[in-house]
């Protein structure tokens, strides 16, 4: 069994054809600090995903202001703590990782082509020709690359499980969202409803603090980019999960939160039975 980690909303780039020309010469964030544990003996030693500063909640708070084709910074918004937690188990368990390098302010990947939300408000309003670049330019190529390398695990292994990371808010709409992790999947898909109940068990022993739930705070069966890729490899042994985790903790530089990320590696290479050349 092979495993491929994926991360749709950690980038912050921006197409160098949609940046204000006077800001092209802005030298860009080269890593957030802020989400590297702050210890002695560990701060400074980490990986960290390039990308421009995160709020107090761990994701840079979305500009008010319109984007305008041409007239956009060098970077945008971007889902930080999600990045740095697919960077760090990729790291742990040596599997691909591929991570949106473009900030899903411009267009979200993990939606279809026809899904309302495919434009987020600020280029919904984009001309056609405008809409249909971030499409050729960002969309496409990301999502064609993680079907590639989805089908190039499974002609080799035979089974792939598909790991797609993003945060969530402690709150919605004025409502706590009560876990500390989502694990969403496809309930009328036998073979991910039980590696999503062996995970849950075994997460409970091995980081007993963490609150895990299923299906929540969302469902697996949402227009989401597993949902798409369970479609295109429906006669094959495809395992799409999301792991959704709350940024109320993932995006604080504590080093416990680094041990939780480690613990959750070590589950999924312990549920699996990854080896390293399987991982490799």
């Amino acid at each position: 069994m092979s495993l491929l980690i994926s991360c749709e909303v950690g980038g912050n780039e921006v197409p160098e054809q949609l940046v204000d020309p006077a800001l092209r010469d802005v030298l860009r964030v080269s890593g957030d600090q802020s989400l590297a544990p702050q210890t002695p003996s560990s701060a400074g030693a980490l990986h960290h995903h390039p990308g421009a500063s995160i709020g107090q909640r761990g994701l840079q708070k979305r500009s008010r202001k319109k984007l305008r084709p041409g007239k956009l910074p060098a970077t945008l918004s971007h889902d930080a703590p999600a990045a740095y937690v697919a960077k760090r188990m990729a790291d742990q368990l040596k599997v691909p990782l591929f991570i949106n390098r473009y900030s899903n302010d411009l267009i979200d990947v993990t939606h279809s082509l026809h899904h309302r939300r495919l434009f987020p408000s600020q280029t919904r309003s984009w001309l056609p020709a405008e809409r249909q670049l971030l499409i050729d330019t960002i969309y496409a190529p990301y999502r064609l690359a993680v079907k590639q390398a989805i089908q190039s695990g499974l002609d080799r292994w035979g089974y792939l499980i598909h790991l797609s990371i993003r945060t969530f808010d402690i709150q919605n709409d004025g409502k706590l969202q009560r876990a500390d992790a989502g694990l969403l999947y496809d309930p009328a898909c036998e073979h991910e409803v039980d590696l999503c109940l062996d995970l849950v068990d075994e997460l409970y022993d091995e980081v007993p603090m963490l609150r895990v739930r299923r299906n929540y705070p969302g469902r697996g069966t949402t227009d989401r980019l597993t949902k798409s890729m369970r479609a295109d490899f429906a006669t094959e042994n495809y395992f799409g999960i999301e792991l959704m985790l709350n940024r109320a903790w993932v995006g604080r530089p504590l080093a416990i939160r680094d041990e939780v990320i480690d613990g959750i590696a070590w589950t999924m290479q312990a549920v699996t039975e990854l080896g390293q050349s399987e991982a490799a």
